[in-house]
């Protein structure tokens, strides 16, 4: 289909038509299904290395808490560094910083197969994370302005569950790969991969959006923005009140999710006494109900525009649900049964949370300010691992479960403040 027909088909579904259900734009697909392939291999390459720890230990004699560094390098800086990306991606267009940290993070993976000592490794692994760095900030900058404002709640949600699908699907793929070859070519194979999908968005880049003041100021169903001058702008912006607790947000989120990702099973065999195969079961429930969520979330954000009520009640149902393992001893299947729930109320709150930041952002603030709020989500991960570390150790399983309660109450709290404080149109 050639792009004339394809502008046409969005032209025609204005403010004034209603079509939202109709099969979306060539063009749409496109650019939905190249930022999600990036996002996929974002969270891919994040868990690259984790399966490969025995093989890296025996290879390079190293201990685990170094192979550990490697990670906090590559997950902590890539966090961080996302805030000044943000403002990169403004100011020389989404499309080109996408491509420089595929490009980085790509070669760096592939560079780690050929590496011969753990400090070479190392700085492979902050290259990776600074690569790592651009696709949340140049991801929703480029679906802001690319995709109709009748299918953004389920393009973000899409986008999301890509990115969990990467990172689900690391420890198969990854040893897969080092089974039938060795660890060095799994990677090699997983950064040509990232290098195949950067050439196949160069070819298609008339499909990523964002590049100029005008796609930044024309939203794709020609809805009115806020102009510039109305509001805060830039540095100002990022330091207004909905922006911090949307930033305070992620970080209490963080620590709510992150710790049931990392201590699930340790803390259900701890403390009921679980086998390690029903554990990890219920670990699995948890993040197909985390998936299924965002995918269920997306379609209600772009059909109920009261986000702030869907987040809300993603959030009570991710509170209620996270603090029953340490209140009763149900059954084994019960407990993956309450872990599912667990999830989808802590998948579900994440589309109608990125809608609820694009409602706040004038035009060219989109890349900084999503940079910045996901600062939070990294921050939260880092800080809950030792916290919840430190209550294993000291035999206190069911805090696991009660503190990720309390966070999500928290979250929700920040949440709702965040939206009563976002100026509203007169």
């Amino acid at each position: 289909m050639s792009d004339r027909s394809e502008t046409t088909n969005v032209s025609l579904e204005g403010p004034g038509n209603e079509a939202p259900e109709r099969a979306w734009p060539v063009r749409e697909r496109w650019t939905l299904g190249l930022i999600s392939a990036g996002h996929y291999l974002s969270h891919f390459y994040g868990l690259a290395l984790p399966p490969l720890f025995p093989l890296l230990k025996a290879e390079f004699g190293i201990s685990y808490m170094e192979l550990g560094l490697a990670m906090t390098a590559y997950a902590l800086l890539g966090g961080i560094v996302q805030a000044p990306v943000g403002f990169l991606v403004d100011r020389l267009g989404p499309r080109r910083v996408l491509f420089s940290g595929l490009g980085l993070i790509a070669t760096a993976i592939l560079l780690m197969g050929f590496v011969s000592h753990y400090w070479m490794l190392l700085v492979l692994a902050v290259l990776a994370g600074l690569g790592n760095s651009v696709f949340h900030p140049a991801d929703y900058a480029i679906l802001s302005v690319s995709i109709n404002n009748k299918r953004l709640g389920r393009a973000y949600s899409v986008h999301t569950f890509s990115g969990f699908l990467g990172g689900a699907c690391v420890p198969v793929a990854i040893l897969a790969l080092a089974s039938l070859t060795n660890w060095r070519t799994a990677l090699i194979v997983s950064g040509l991969t990232g290098l195949a999908v950067l050439a196949a968005m160069a070819w298609r880049h008339d499909v990523l959006g964002g590049e100029t003041q005008a796609d930044g100021r024309a939203p794709r169903d020609g809805a009115p923005r806020t102009q510039p001058g109305q509001a805060p702008s830039g540095l100002r912006l990022l330091l207004t009140a909905p922006v911090l607790l949307f930033l305070c947000f992620n970080i209490l989120y963080g620590m709510a999710s992150g710790g049931l990702l990392a201590f699930t099973v340790s803390a259900l065999m701890n403390l009921h006494g679980l086998s390690v195969d029903l554990a990890s079961a219920a670990l699995t429930g948890h993040l197909f109900g985390v998936v299924g969520g965002i995918l269920l979330a997306g379609i209600i954000a772009d059909r109920y525009p009261r986000h702030h009520v869907t987040a809300a009640g993603a959030m009570l149902l991710a509170a209620a649900a996270s603090v029953l393992p340490a209140l009763v001893a149900p059954g084994g299947a019960v407990l993956v049964a309450i872990m599912v729930f667990s999830g989808i109320g802590l998948g579900a709150v994440l589309p109608p949370r990125d809608l609820m930041v694009r409602a706040l952002i004038p035009p060219g603030d989109t890349g900084k300010v999503f940079g910045f709020v996901f600062v939070g989500y990294s921050v939260g991960i880092s800080a809950v691992a030792v916290l919840f570390g430190w209550l294993l150790d000291g035999d206190m399983p069911g805090m696991v479960f009660l503190l990720s309660a309390a966070f999500a109450i928290l979250s929700l709290m920040t949440i709702t403040a965040a939206h009563l404080s976002t100026p509203r149109d007169k």
